[in-house]
């Protein structure tokens, strides 16, 4: 938290170095270590060695290594990501009543857009608020953990609060929210609406029950208010003070909007501050460690490009480019590669082409958005597994069908984007 306060008192204008903020995530990541996922310790290194290589041989080419951009590295973006972290202080689905839980196709419905909205403030908490609400002896039916996943992942498209947002303008700081929504909020749609026609049209088997036994979770109108609210003050603040970036706006506002809702509600700030220290914070070791490295692979695949002179095979980057690289990041995590890698990478090699950030953006938010929900080794799913004994390569089985038909949705976007912007 100490670092989140020093990126936000060098956006408002006080002599702060950057270096500060990423020794004090470095020191973090270092104490949370012994903690972290496996799995996340050997990708961590993995990147920190691909991306230490690259910088000594740019260094070797003649290229200036900087210091405190390795040390600084992802800390806007992982500022942004502690200061969205007090949103989960004051909403909560769980804490919408005993309500009876509806059945069949509007019950898939309501599950749907409940755990979008919550996941799109929240993020992966509100998953497992309302799978625990909805389990049986510790597990979930197949429609529930297709639901609870798609329906999460689909915020991706648009949330500016969720990681892939942070990740996207972090590499795309240019990209333009409104122009972006007016493409990605109708895929999010889209998603949420294919999953409701898959599961109404499939035929009961070996696996699959009928749609009208399903048990999901209830969504109220209040449920919808905090979303939106974020959503508008974030484009409003960003029309008022154009000189932020969407990154810097969410910084600034979460913490302080979360503050006084609590207040508001007569709950104590204080107290909530407590709460966020001892629970949600030690958790993101696992997105610290990551985000941090990635970082360094990023500069270093930046440097190294920059010093060797190489081409790319192609000249620019219009709708069939960006469309191949959205299909190339998908591929990658289906075999298990995070989406942050793939981003990381592809902004260094791409940068060179100088994109059109919002393009870029949705190219980014889009190969997150479908290649997490059904990678079987993406944090959703390995966290499903975890929580309800549901394997992850299994929910990749369930959601290639789907995967197929989202790409050809996004891929129509992407060219739909292009035409509305103008980029050949």
């Amino acid at each position: 938290m100490t670092s989140m306060a020093l990126v936000v008192a060098g956006l408002v204008g006080l002599p702060v170095a950057p270096g500060w903020a990423g020794a004090g995530y470095w020191c973090a990541a270092a104490l949370l270590w012994p903690g972290l996922a496996r799995r996340n310790r050997i990708q961590t290194l993995l990147l920190l060695l691909v991306g230490a290589c690259c910088l000594a041989l740019s260094r070797r080419l003649g290229a200036e290594v900087d210091i405190e951009r390795i040390v600084a590295g992802n800390s806007s973006l992982l500022s942004m990501l502690v200061a969205v972290s007090f949103l989960g202080l004051v909403s909560r689905p769980g804490e919408e009543g005993e309500a009876r839980f509806p059945r069949g196709r509007q019950a898939v419905a309501s599950t749907l857009g409940a755990v979008h909205l919550f996941g799109s403030v929240i993020n992966l908490s509100s998953v497992f608020i309302i799978g625990d609400r909805l389990s049986r002896n510790g597990s979930v039916s197949r429609e529930q953990a297709i639901v609870l996943i798609r329906g999460f992942t689909a915020a991706a498209f648009w949330s500016p609060f969720f990681a892939a947002m942070a990740v996207a303008l972090s590499v795309a700081p240019q990209a333009k929210l409104a122009f972006l929504w007016l493409v990605s909020m109708p895929l999010a749609l889209l998603a949420m609406g294919l999953t409701w026609w898959q599961l109404d049209r499939q035929k009961p088997g070996e696996e699959a029950t009928p749609v009208n036994e399903f048990v999901g979770y209830p969504l109220h109108a209040t449920g919808l208010m905090l979303p939106v609210l974020l959503a508008a003050a974030v484009l409003l603040s960003h029309q008022l003070w154009p000189g932020l970036s969407i990154l810097s706006v969410i910084t600034l506002l979460s913490p302080p909007f979360s503050l006084l809702v609590l207040a508001a509600g007569r709950r104590s700030p204080v107290a909530g501050l407590g709460q966020l220290v001892n629970g949600r914070l030690p958790q993101m070791g696992n997105e610290l460690a990551l985000f941090l490295a990635a970082g360094v692979l990023a500069y270093g695949l930046e440097s190294l490009l920059s010093s060797w002179g190489g081409t790319l095979p192609f000249g620019g980057f219009g709708a069939t480019e960006a469309s191949l690289t959205y299909l190339v990041i998908v591929l990658l995590s289906l075999l298990g590669i995070h989406p942050i890698i793939c981003i990381a990478l592809a902004g260094s090699v791409l940068s060179p082409l100088e994109p059109d950030h919002t393009l870029l953006a949705l190219v980014f938010l889009s190969s997150w958005a479908v290649g997490t929900s059904t990678g079987p080794l993406s944090g959703i799913n390995l966290a499903f597994q975890g929580r309800y004994g549901v394997d992850s390569f299994q929910i990749m089985r369930w959601n290639l069908s789907y995967l197929g038909l989202m790409s050809v949705l996004v891929v129509l976007a992407i060219w739909a984007l292009a035409a509305l912007l103008g980029v050949d």
